[in-house]
C-alpha cells in the first residue's frame, strides 16, 4: 500500500499555518499600537449633553456635575466587551495616578439590567469606588453621544466642552498619555 504524500503532509500544513496564526493574534493582542495617536480631536459633539446617569450607589448625577473643575473621563464600556474588560484595570490604575490631579473618570456601563448583579461583582473585584460606575441600561448613550462601538472614550475639559474621543481600547498607563492628561487638565 503506498501511502500518499498529500494525506502525510495535510496535517502539518494545517497545524502551521494555525500556529502562524495563532502566534500573529497573540502578538497583536498584547501590543497596543501608539495609543497617543489614537486619540483624535471630537468633531461631532461639542458640549457634555445635560444627560444624567444613576451610579451604583443609587446617585443620580449629571455629566456637568461631574466636570465641574475637572478634566473629565467618560469611559463607555460593558461586561460582554472583552476589550473593555480587558481595559478597566488599567483605567482603575489611571485613576489612581490622578487623584491628586485635575482629572476625573467616571464609567459608563452598557450592560442589560439583569446583569446588575455581574457588574458589581466586577466592581468590588477591581476595588472601583462605587461613585464612579454609572449605569445605561436602555443603551440611551449611544445615540447621545454617537457611539460606533464599546470601549469609546470622551474627554471633556471643566467648561463642559468635550475635546477628545477615544474609539478602541489604548493604554492607559503608558508615560505618555499620562503626562499629556496632566497637561491638559493643567491647561483646561
Amino acid at each position: 500500500m503506498i501511502i500518499s504524500i498529500k494525506k502525510i503532509c495535510n496535517p502539518y500544513i494545517y497545524f502551521s499555518i494555525i500556529l502562524i496564526m495563532l502566534t500573529n493574534i497573540n502578538c497583536n493582542a498584547n501590543n497596543i499600537p501608539d495609543s497617543i495617536k489614537k486619540i483624535k480631536v471630537e468633531e461631532q459633539i461639542k458640549n457634555l449633553p445635560d444627560v444624567s446617569f444613576t451610579n451604583l450607589e443609587n446617585k443620580n448625577k449629571t455629566l456637568f456635575e461631574l466636570s465641574k473643575d475637572k478634566l473629565l473621563i467618560i469611559n463607555f464600556w460593558a461586561l460582554w466587551c472583552t476589550p473593555c474588560v480587558k481595559e478597566m484595570p488599567a483605567l482603575y490604575n489611571l485613576s489612581k495616578k490622578l487623584k491628586k490631579t485635575d482629572v476625573k473618570i467616571i464609567y459608563i456601563n452598557q450592560d442589560s439590567f439583569k446583569d446588575y448583579k455581574k457588574i458589581e461583582s466586577f466592581i468590588k473585584k477591581l476595588n472601583f469606588e462605587k461613585k464612579d460606575i454609572f449605569i445605561d441600561f436602555d443603551m440611551s448613550s449611544n445615540k447621545t453621544f454617537k457611539l460606533r462601538g464599546i470601549p469609546t472614550t470622551l474627554i471633556s475639559n471643566k467648561a463642559g466642552e468635550i475635546l477628545w474621543r477615544i474609539e478602541g481600547v489604548i493604554d492607559w498607563e503608558s508615560k505618555g498619555i499620562i503626562s499629556w492628561l496632566k497637561n491638559e487638565a493643567k491647561k483646561n
